[in-house]
């Protein structure tokens, strides 16, 4: 049997403020990246809520059962973010993007809304598990820019979906097998805004730990929040 173990790290990075959060629950199989929307006082808050959601939640039963379980647990965050804005924000846009992964057996799920990122390594393969809610993923995925010019892209923060920002919360999933081989690497996008897929896949390779992720990504120039969270099997 496998057992599933993460390591995150979140830094301000040269923002006065965090926005960023995560969570890291290992005994039950969940963790996860949230960043925050909205300037300080609506993007820390919207974030803390989320990660306050996420880290409270009961999960029980079957695959199925937690997804349904974090999903309904973000659509009720949402009603509150949105209810907070509108009573002590006069309705200031707050919100934040989420990344959620479960494992539980040889079986893992994704739900995410917005751009923050799940990837997964397994030797030299990386593979990018979510697809960003972003006009300019419509054009990367359309062939019309590269990877880099996608980074560099004046609407490249520009998101359609995200916890807080609208009445009904349409949160994008998906379920695949696990192996003890595989690790994974969740991101806000103050980390993939500036280091490229290649960028990653060699860090991973080099074992560097998400603390080492963070600093590559500052040193790159990230000039947003960095959150890393770094997930890898062992045998029990």
């Amino acid at each position: 049997m496998t057992i599933w173990r993460g390591q995150g790290r979140t830094h301000k990075g040269r923002r006065a403020t965090n926005e960023d959060a995560l969570v890291c629950r290992d005994g039950e199989g969940l963790w996860a990246v949230i960043d925050g929307m909205g300037g300080h006082d609506a993007g820390d808050l919207a974030a803390s809520m989320i990660r306050q959601c996420l880290e409270g939640l009961s999960l029980g039963g079957g695959m199925a059962h937690r997804l349904l379980a974090v999903e309904t647990a973000l659509q009720t965050v949402n009603h509150a973010i949105r209810h907070h804005a509108a009573m002590h924000m006069r309705s200031k846009p707050m919100g934040a993007t989420v990344v959620v992964v479960l494992i539980q057996g040889e079986e893992a799920a994704v739900l995410w809304a917005g751009d923050a990122r799940l990837y997964r390594q397994e030797g030299e393969r990386f593979d990018i598990l979510t697809r960003d809610h972003t006009p300019v993923q419509s054009l990367l995925d359309a062939g019309e820019l590269t990877e880099t010019e996608a980074m560099q892209h004046p609407r490249a923060h520009v998101i359609y979906q995200a916890v807080g920002t609208g009445d009904k919360l349409r949160l994008e999933q998906a379920r695949f097998p696990v192996a003890q081989a595989q690790r994974f690497l969740l991101t806000t996008d103050g980390i993939h805004s500036v280091l490229t897929k290649d960028d990653l896949l060699s860090l991973m390779r080099h074992r560097v730990s998400e603390s080492g992720i963070l600093k590559a990504a500052l040193d790159k120039g990230s000039r947003d929040n960095v959150t890393a969270v770094l997930v890898q099997g062992n045998p029990e």
